[in-house]
């Protein structure tokens, strides 16, 4: 039998997008001044800066920089690529529920920077006094009143730290994460290291492994129903189902796992939730409800290999018998900046029980509704026997994204972050940003 403890597996970043730009068809997440609109910038002034002559919609004179860095919630990893801007008012709150998060231009009187691989920033302010500093991943918010005055100035850590939970009366958002807890994958435990203190459990999942009653607020229903409903997950940003959240079992006669799978009820609720902007977070043995519910995207290593009476199509057969540890490799430079910067520039993807084989574009549909080949992301490789295979996954659908990992975030209730652990926090971010094209980088000082 497969046990929790054999192996913990390294989760690397994966995503759709590496920059945390953020808006809605509801509202503004950059808070735009009445007059703009989201193709640009608005025939306004609001920090009266522009000289005279200016043509409408110009950028004010630089009158300073504001210099800092943004951790995670735990104080010490660092967020690449967070938004920093400063604005005149309070930004509008964060959609409690999944939404459709497109990404928005900014106004050329907001200025802006995205962090660097260390988590550091340099950005430009327009005027002096009390303004708004707003700093955001995803639905990851921290706002806090500022007096810019002219020059370079030091920003204080705590006023560009993460938060951990939600407190509107301070500024702070995190995203609304579910979890389907009991499984092998004790995210749970992994979550509250980072920092991360506001998550919800659902029941102990069909396995009830150790871990089941780890930290997260318990919400009192089981795994299947929050995945037999979309309602239900679409109070959340992002659902998360670890390896074997819909159980698994061993069929001794053929010597393979069988790792369960879907019903059709639970595959129309996964569809519905990441087309309306839900983030759809799955590893290792809950496989299936990526097969299944979105067929042709990704081919898993063994799936057809044991057609057994009752799995005639190999339905989870692509659960491996025995775990593996190979050399993984970052496809994506924004990714293998951040990996080298936090000092795990040589990455080992450990206890991984399941394999990709390959990836395929597929026919699909673009946050406006429109037809278009939807290719899937690979951002890590995992090299097997010399050839690389992908081992991190993600692709759009509509409004939302579906994400795999062939291994784990697999933690502890100990305090010492592991790697993989870190490595977490970068999904749960990238995930969370928005869909479409992103604010251009401004130009270096």
């Amino acid at each position: 039998m497969k046990s929790w403890h054999l192996g913990v597996a390294f989760i690397i970043a994966l995503g759709t997008t590496v920059l945390p730009s953020c808006g809605s068809d509801k509202r503004n997440g950059f808070d735009q001044p009445p007059g703009a609109t989201s193709g640009g910038p608005g025939n306004v002034d609001p920090f009266g800066q522009l000289e005279a002559g200016s043509p409408e919609g110009g950028t004010p004179p630089v009158i300073g920089h504001l210099q800092g860095r943004v951790v995670a919630p735990e104080g010490t990893v660092p967020i690449s690529q967070a938004m920093v801007y400063l604005t005149t008012r309070t930004p509008d709150p964060i959609p409690g529920n999944a939404y459709c998060d497109t990404c928005v231009r900014l106004t050329a009187f907001e200025p802006y920077a995205y962090t660097k691989s260390d988590g550091t920033f340099d950005l430009a302010a327009y005027a002096t006094g009390k303004q708004y500093l707003v700093v955001q991943k995803g639905q990851f918010r921290r706002i806090r009143e500022v007096d810019v005055v002219k020059g370079d100035q030091p920003i204080a850590g705590d006023l560009t730290r993460l938060p951990g939970k939600t407190d509107a009366t301070t500024g702070d958002t995190v995203p609304k994460i579910a979890v389907v807890n009991g499984g092998y994958d004790k995210i749970d435990f992994s979550m509250k290291k980072l920092g991360i203190e506001e998550f919800y459990r659902y029941g102990d999942g069909p396995v009830g492994l150790p871990g089941s009653d780890g930290p997260g607020t318990k919400t009192g229903k089981t795994g299947n129903q929050l995945m037999n409903s979309a309602p239900e997950m679409s109070g959340y940003h992002i659902v998360l189902l670890p390896c074997a959240a819909m159980g698994y079992s061993h069929d001794d006669t053929n010597g393979v796992f069988l790792c369960g799978g879907p019903t059709g009820v639970q595959k129309t609720a996964f569809q519905s939730y990441v087309e309306s902007g839900g983030k759809l977070y799955v590893t290792d043995f809950a496989y299936e409800a990526v097969r299944q519910t979105w067929p042709g995207f990704i081919t898993f290593y063994d799936a057809t290999m044991h057609p057994l009476t009752n799995t005639s199509q190999g339905i989870g057969t692509a659960c491996r018998g025995g775990a593996e540890t190979t050399e993984g490799k970052a496809q994506d430079k924004g990714l293998g900046d951040w990996m080298t910067a936090i000092g795990h520039a040589d990455i080992e993807l450990k206890a991984s029980w399941s394999r990709i084989e390959s990836v395929h574009p597929q026919p699909g549909y673009g946050p406006d509704g429109k037809p278009k080949t939807i290719t899937p992301k690979v951002w890590m490789t995992s090299n097997i026997a010399g050839s690389q295979l992908p081992a991190t996954v993600s692709f759009e659908q509509k409004c939302g994204r579906v994400l795999f990992s062939t291994y784990h975030a697999e933690g502890d209730d100990g305090s010492n972050l592991l790697a993989q652990e870190k490595a977490l926090l970068y999904v749960l971010l990238e995930v969370g940003v928005c869909v479409g094209e992103l604010p251009p980088p401004p130009p270096p000082r």
